[in-house]
Parts: structure tokens; C-alpha cells; sequence
């Protein structure tokens, strides 16, 4: 059976003890059921996975031992942040789940002409804690090495700014836009990528020429059109799949 791994900070370290505090700590004890004796999973996000034993279970607060440390090498050779424009429902929560698991490194969340969530003061905070909560799980899920960083709510162009050191694919199914495999080829697959998604009714043909501003270019995946909440992720598969290939060939 494989052990249970949990995310903390850096600070949560003291000497060879590790005390695990919140969320985390109750479901050791409460949800997990876990005991002293038993081996956990510590990652502090520097890519070090720690093996621990529990020493105590207390209502607060989990105290373990570091008993040893690997160095994870899970994490894919090409950085990927995703700026994905909200969205109704739990679509956004799809997108940065099941992108956390296939390897996204950042999510930027933007507020486009189109979308039809809107968030300002206290429903965003909430929601944006929600949406790290998610990350940090799915991270530790689908064991990776690192919790991608999870920020927003920003402006299009707030977003663009983040990406300028980036080779940018604005997803735009035009007929004039390049396929992705083309577009990856073209841009000579740099170490950082950034791909942009519109919301449900898509981007505005000023918001794709505001991208193209950046250095974007309007990309493609296929002749259909895919839901908001699948681009990203068809987008991020074919992206890694295409950095295997060129790095084995």
C-alpha cells in the first residue's frame, strides 16, 4: 500500500521533526485514522520527498520523525502555466485538478469579456483558497514533486505580463490559426510555455489580438470545438506528450 503524503511548509521543520498542523493534521487523525508507528509522505515543495514516522497524534497537531529522503524526479522538463478565464459551475476546479495531476506548474485566472463568473472581495478570496486547497490535494494525488501556484483574479493583460518570458499559444479555433503540433514546431518548444483559454463563449477577437500583442499566437487543437474546461487540459497533454518525443529523439 502506498503512504499517505502530505504538503507543508519549510517552517514546519524542526531538526529531524516535522509538526503538521490544520487540514492535514485532522485528516491524519480523523479521517485517515492514522496512528504513531505509521509512515507518511512529507514534500516541502523543493522537489525532496521526506519519509516519516508518526511520533504523536494529538487533536491539533501531528508530530513526525524524518527517517530518510529521496530527491522525486516526476516533474515534467517543461513548465506549462495555464491562464484560464473563469467560468461558471466547478469548471475552473476541473481544470486545476486535473491539470495539477497531468503536470501544470502555474495557474493565472483572468476575468475576460465573456466570462460569465464574476468575483470581487470576499467570494474571491474564498474561492481562490479553494482553488490552492485543490492544487495541493491533487498534488499530493497524483504524487508530484511540487504544488503548482494557484493566483488570480487578474486582468487579461495582468496575466500576459506573468508569461512575456513564455512561448505563448493564445486557443483560438479560427481558421487561420495553427495547429498545436505546428505551433510547437514554430516556437522550437522553449523550457516555458504559456497557453491562454477563453471562457465558455470564448475570447473576444480583441482579447486574441491583445494576446498577439504579447507575442501570442492563435493555436488550434482541432476542427471541433472543445468545452472551456477540456482545452486546457487536451492543450497541456499534447504539449507534454511533444517535449517526450523531441527529448528522446
Amino acid at each position: 500500500m502506498r503512504k499517505h503524503r502530505f504538503f507543508v511548509s519549510p517552517s514546519q521543520f524542526a531538526g529531524n521533526l516535522v509538526h503538521i498542523v490544520g487540514e492535514d493534521a485532522r485528516q491524519i487523525r480523523l479521517v485517515l485514522r492514522l496512528q504513531p508507528g505509521d509512515e507518511i509522505g512529507v514534500l516541502d515543495g523543493s522537489g525532496t520527498e521526506y519519509r516519516c514516522v508518526l511520533k504523536a497524534v494529538g487533536k491539533g497537531e501531528v508530530l513526525a520523525q524524518v527517517c530518510g529522503a529521496v530527491q522525486l524526479a516526476v516533474e515534467p522538463r517543461v513548465d506549462i502555466t495555464v491562464v484560464q478565464a473563469l467560468a461558471k459551475g466547478e469548471k475552473v476546479e476541473w481544470v486545476i485538478q486535473h491539470g495539477t495531476e497531468i503536470g501544470v506548474s502555474r495557474f493565472l485566472l483572468v476575468e475576460t469579456e465573456r466570462s460569465v463568473l464574476k468575483l470581487d472581495g470576499h467570494r474571491q478570496q474564498n474561492r481562490l483558497e479553494r482553488w490552492q486547497r485543490i492544487a495541493k490535494e491533487a498534488s499530493e494525488q497524483a504524487h508530484r514533486a511540487r504544488v503548482p501556484d494557484v493566483s488570480g483574479v487578474l486582468s487579461l493583460p495582468e496575466a500576459l505580463e506573468e508569461c512575456t518570458d513564455a512561448a505563448i499559444a493564445v486557443l483560438h479555433p479560427a481558421h487561420d490559426s495553427l495547429s498545436l503540433a505546428d505551433w510547437m514546431q514554430q516556437s522550437s518548444l522553449l523550457h516555458r510555455v504559456c497557453v491562454v483559454v477563453g471562457p465558455e463563449g470564448g475570447l473576444t477577437d480583441g482579447e486574441v489580438a491583445l494576446c498577439e500583442q504579447y507575442g501570442a499566437s492563435a493555436v488550434s487543437l482541432m476542427p471541433r470545438v472543445l468545452r472551456t474546461e477540456t482545452a486546457a487540459l487536451v492543450a497541456v497533454s499534447q504539449i507534454l506528450f511533444f517535449a517526450d518525443v523531441a527529448h528522446k529523439g
